[in-house]
């Protein structure tokens, strides 16, 4: 009886353990001063894609200042098509086809994974270092060059978005 009481007291202090270790993942938990900017819908031909939160300190967001992109998806999309869409608008935005493209594209799909209805994932800008990425349970990975990381985030925040309806509205400036 003894040996079972110690079974299940190691179980119980391991499942802790493990609880503990996933509630701390979040970035946005590391970052407790960060507060919504804005938000909106990306929606194609009247389908909504996703949910787009923007997170900076205090609520105003600055580029050059740590933010998080937090997006949740109405509908399954691969970690493929996320990274080759990504890729797309980025050179879109910069009007030219980036010449290391597959090492980006290879880049791209470590940090995302596939995606389903209600599914999240979330950005943490570093301006200067990079970005990290984040499931609502898990670390994804992260992008250590910090132009790409900009680039990525120019998507959705960039003066140059092709969604500037969507950018209004996480830069909280569409009342």
């Amino acid at each position: 009886m003894k040996s079972l009481r110690v079974i299940f007291a190691l179980f119980l202090l391991l499942s802790l353990a493990t609880v503990s270790v996933n509630a701390r993942v979040s970035p946005l938990e590391d970052y407790p001063s960060f507060q919504s900017v804005g938000s909106g819908d990306l929606t194609w031909w009247g389908i909504r894609i996703y949910r787009a939160t923007l997170y900076a300190p205090l609520g105003h967001y600055g580029p050059k200042r740590p933010h998080a992109l937090e997006i949740v998806y109405r509908m399954a999309i691969s970690r493929e098509q996320l990274a080759k869409t990504s890729l797309e608008e980025i050179e879109r935005i910069r009007g030219r086809r980036l010449v290391d493209r597959e090492a980006v594209l290879d880049q791209l799909e470590t940090v995302f994974r596939d995606v389903f209805a209600g599914d999240a994932i979330v950005g943490l800008h570093l301006p200067g270092e990079g970005a990290r990425f984040y499931t609502r349970t898990d670390y994804l990975g992260r992008i250590d060059d910090p132009e790409l990381a900009a680039a990525f985030f120019g998507i959705w925040l960039g003066p140059a978005s092709p969604r500037p309806g969507l950018r209004s509205e996480l830069l909280g400036q569409a009342r």
